[in-house]
């Protein structure tokens, strides 16, 4: 079957089903962050522990759906690219666990790294498996990526001008 010229476009349009949750998973990002430096009713500490602990959630997430794609995939089709996948789907999680563990502001800049890392892999996915990685999907990925990076480069310039750590 072809596609039609609105078959294309529907593939690359962000389902509402997906952009609204994901982008009201902003929130925590930015609130948190933004308690950091103003009196928003929330210990300061609190908040950035708040804020490691959810970005680490989230990147958990983020890699949890590559482990899904992978088990979805026919187990003989691919099936080097599904084990590196079914690995892979585990790292995130180390990574935000990790930057739990770490001195605050080197953690915070260790989850916008697993973030960036997350995107650049979707986006290499992407180009070998389309169908499975879609435009939308890799649309949504740069939209949630650069809200939680750009709240937790916030959060780290405040934590280094503020004298907080």
């Amino acid at each position: 079957m072809l596609k039609t010229s609105s078959d294309t476009s529907s593939s690359r349009k962000i389902p509402l089903a997906a952009l609204i949750p994901g982008v009201l998973g902003l929130i925590p990002f930015w609130g948190l962050a933004l308690s950091l430096g103003n009196d928003l009713g929330l210990d300061p500490l609190t908040a950035l522990l708040g804020l490691l602990a959810y970005g680490a959630v989230i990147l958990s997430f983020v890699g949890a759906l590559w482990w899904g794609v992978a088990a979805n995939m026919a187990q003989q089709a691919q099936n080097r690219l599904r084990n590196a996948m079914f690995l892979w789907s585990v790292f995130p999680a180390l990574i935000g666990w990790f930057a739990m563990l770490l001195v605050p502001d080197l953690g915070l800049i260790l989850l916008m790294s697993g973030f960036a890392l997350q995107c650049l892999l979707d986006f290499m996915l992407h180009k070998r498996m389309p169908a499975v990685i879609t435009s939308w999907m890799l649309k949504l990925r740069v939209i949630l990526t650069a809200g939680a990076c750009t709240a937790l480069v916030y959060a780290w310039h405040h934590l280094r001008t503020s004298g907080l750590i």
